[in-house]
């Protein structure tokens, strides 16, 4: 395995101060010369995860984790050492050299026309909504009163019913091969290939670097099922991402709203509500409460209230609580069962 030279490790390591990048996952406090928190590696009542500005090392009286800022960074968002690395010489703006072994190289590139594809898709969908033949999609946009800018700060599209996606990325000079790993499309016994998302709402899915690393789609009539997503692919992990933060990040403020859906993400940001995600699906992951601790403080559950919702809201007060987060749960008035029919019917405040 191809590896990096200790004297680069050891300026990444430097360039890393442990006790800011723990600070994004964990509360500190400082208590003499070290730092004392929650431990995020298992559950507990009193802080017994220590910090250590001086040597730069971590240490759980608990559970006995410990080590330096990259092992913590490789256990807390489950890499190996090399990735540890990568991630967090990007953080300090470091450059590292190309260095890989050829599976790796190859899983790289693969990597990067996915992305490539995504991104095309995205812009593809998008333009479509604009087309003549997509009324159906703009008369649902106009009826959920999104406006343009909303439309395009989350890139909102159409696909179509035919399988012009495939052709147009034929002609964009992918192979079959790049398109299949994108999970856009499809291949019938037959061999035929064919658009997994048809006449659907398009919502891309980006990571917090505005990357497209997925999409979801919504039926704009009573077919079933209501919507379709993305599978787990070689750049899309669905318990590691959130929909919006790319957006909700950029808010200035230090709570975050945590919604089920798309919509009801894109309609509180089109009433004014900018720092808000959905967690794409009803069950928050700690993963994703380690991502929303990066950016915010104080989280916001606003779930839908039917059981599903409540019992989701239940599970993800825990998981937040033992990151160390502000709680607060979203309680809506009147008839509403979620907050996108909240915010369409009363307001935003």
């Amino acid at each position: 395995m191809a590896r990096y030279s200790d004297e680069l490790i050891d300026e990444i390591r430097s360039n890393n101060d442990i006790v800011d990048v723990i600070s994004q996952y964990v509360i500190l406090k400082r208590s003499g010369r070290n730092f004392f928190g929650l431990c995020p590696f298992h559950k507990e009542k009193s802080p017994s995860f220590s910090v250590s500005p001086d040597k730069q090392i971590f240490h759980c009286f608990g559970c006995g984790a410990g080590g330096d800022v990259i092992h913590f960074v490789s256990k807390i968002e489950n890499l190996d050492f090399k990735q540890a690395l990568e991630m967090l010489a990007e953080k300090s703006g470091i450059t590292l050299p190309i260095l890989a072994d050829a599976q790796d190289v190859v899983k790289i590139k693969m990597k990067e026309k996915v992305h490539k594809i995504n991104e095309i898709t995205a812009q593809f969908f998008h333009e479509n909504l604009y087309k003549p033949d997509a009324k159906l999609a703009q008369n649902y946009v106009k009826m959920r009163k999104l406006d343009n800018r909303t439309l395009q700060t989350f890139q909102i599209g159409y696909s179509t019913n035919f399988d012009e996606l495939y052709k147009m990325l034929k002609r964009e000079g992918f192979s079959d091969e790049e398109i299949m790993a994108s999970s856009l499309v499809g291949k019938s016994i037959k061999g035929q290939f064919y658009d997994k998302f048809k006449n659907r709402l398009m919502f891309p899915i980006k990571d917090v670097q505005d990357k497209v690393i997925a999409f979801g789609g919504r039926v704009l009539d009573d077919s079933k099922p209501k919507y379709i997503n993305s599978p787990e692919n070689i750049v899309y992990s669905k318990g590691r991402n959130l929909f919006g933060l790319n957006v909700a990040k950029k808010s200035g403020k230090d709570k975050i709203i945590i919604v089920e859906g798309y919509m009801d993400a894109i309609s509180l940001y089109q009433r004014g509500i900018t720092n808000v995600v959905a967690s794409l699906g009803t069950a928050l992951t700690e993963a994703q409460g380690r991502l929303l601790r990066k950016y915010a403080s104080q989280m916001i559950i606003g779930y839908d209230s039917d059981g599903a919702g409540q019992a989701a809201t239940i599970r993800g007060m825990e998981i937040l609580q033992n990151l160390g987060c502000d709680i607060r749960i979203l309680q809506l008035d009147g008839e509403a069962k979620d907050p996108d029919e909240y915010v369409i019917k009363y307001g935003s405040r």
